[in-house]
């Protein structure tokens, strides 16, 4: 985590591993070298489609961290890109095998903050198996490893609530609506208290105006309150936002809303080229699915149920 506690999302602003803890013993030169190599041919065969060439460089990769001792942070490093080869190439469970193969080694670790990125990855893919339950789980063990962290006592406090309110507000509202009707009250209330608590944390810190908003956009969308769900939706600026999350959830209150070309303005932003992000193709597949409801019945946040 950077020096801004508050972010909302699940997905990574970039695909590299986070830098090295200070506390955490350097890889040997050489290894770290090739290690780097690797990592950066990977994410360029991910980008081109290369999945053979990926996996390749992904295996070189996993040989210079066996080589620096089986550094676990080189070792978060590879399974986190395995895991976005496999969201890629439309492998969901694979990349969930891929990434929670890594976790028991991160959690030995509480001096470095990958354990707690990685419950954070695996939220979405969780999401994109169709789980919210289970990815509230991985919000619980992503909470969990904050607090048992001692990776930055000065910020993780605020980062892991911040994160645990606006992932457990989201993904409880997308749970309810997969449930019968009479059955959605307890958790639609549960997840609008989550919803207070994180807008209400949030703005103490001055932050997080366009996370707040995409979740009022969600919810008016679920609750079938159109013009609730346009006015949220376009509180945020699709130009000023890169956040694919972000952004999949304007497009989901502008076209609750009924303002199909701004959606569509937002759509076609999402689509530019951009960095390898382990969520960009998940995020992508769900607006194709959206675009096909009611017809198409795959699993997605708007159309969960």
């Amino acid at each position: 985590p950077g020096s801004t506690p508050a972010v909302a999302s699940s997905a990574p602003s970039s695909l590299a591993p986070p830098p090295q803890s200070p506390s955490l013993p350097a890889a040997p030169a050489e290894s770290f070298a090739s290690f780097g190599q690797a990592m950066m041919g990977a994410e360029k065969a991910i980008d081109t489609g290369d999945y053979s060439g990926a996996d390749r460089a992904l295996d070189a990769a996993a040989a210079a961290a066996a080589a620096a001792g089986g550094d676990a942070h080189m070792l978060f490093g590879v399974a986190l890109y395995r895991a976005t080869r496999f969201t890629y190439s439309g492998d969901i469970d694979r990349a969930v095998t891929a990434l929670t193969a890594v976790i028991p080694e991160l959690a030995k670790h509480p001096e470095s903050s990958d354990e707690f990125s990685a419950h954070n990855q695996m939220m979405i893919l969780r999401v994109a198996q169709g789980d919210p339950s289970a990815a509230l789980l991985e919000d619980d063990q992503a909470t969990r490893a904050a607090a048992r962290g001692t990776w930055a006592p000065q910020e993780q406090v605020t980062l892991a609530y911040l994160k645990d309110r606006w992932h457990r507000a989201y993904l409880t509202r997308m749970l309810a609506q997969t449930r019968a009707e009479s059955a959605r009250p307890p958790l639609i209330h549960q997840a609008e208290a989550a919803l207070a608590d994180y807008r209400t944390r949030a703005r103490q810190l001055g932050t997080n105006e366009d996370s707040i908003a995409v979740l009022e956009a969600y919810f008016a969308a679920l609750d079938g309150k159109r013009d609730a769900a346009l006015r949220a939706a376009k509180k945020v600026n699709p130009a000023k936002d890169d956040d694919l999350e972000d952004l999949y959830l304007v497009v989901v209150g502008l076209e609750a809303g009924g303002d199909h070309a701004a959606a569509e303005t937002v759509r076609q932003r999402m689509r530019q080229p951009g960095d390898v992000h382990l969520s960009r193709p998940i995020m992508l597949r769900w607006l194709d699915h959206d675009a096909k409801a009611p017809g198409d019945k795959a699993f997605t946040p708007w159309h969960p149920g």
